[in-house]
C-alpha cells in the first residue's frame, strides 16, 4: 500500500517501518531535476518560425522545495537523516 506523505508528521509516523526508507528514497529523488536552460528566440516553436534550430542544454538543478515542505532546513540535514535511516536498516 502506498502511503501519501504531506507533512513531516506523516513521514515521522513511518519511522521504524519498511516504508520509512522507501519514503526517504522517494524524497531523495526530488533533490535535483533536469531542466532545459537553452535560450530560445521569441516565437520559437510557433507556426511560421523560420530561424535556426536551438539544441536543448540539459542542466541539473537542485530543488529543495519538497524537503523544505517536510521541515528539513537544508539538504545536509535531510541527507543526515537519510544516512541514518540507511544505516539503521529501516527497510
Amino acid at each position: 500500500m502506498t502511503k501519501i506523505i504531506n507533512t513531516r508528521a506523516d513521514l515521522d509516523a513511518l519511522k521504524g517501518t519498511p516504508e520509512y526508507l522507501d519514503a526517504m528514497q522517494a524524497i531523495a529523488g526530488t533533490l535535483e531535476t533536469t531542466m532545459d536552460t537553452a535560450v530560445y528566440p521569441d516565437g520559437y516553436n510557433e507556426p511560421g518560425y523560420s530561424g535556426a534550430a536551438v539544441e536543448p542544454v540539459w542542466t541539473s538543478v537542485e530543488t529543495l522545495d519538497t524537503i523544505q515542505h517536510l521541515g528539513f532546513s537544508t539538504r545536509a540535514e535531510f541527507e543526515q537523516e537519510y544516512a541514518a535511516a540507511t544505516a539503521d536498516g529501516e527497510n
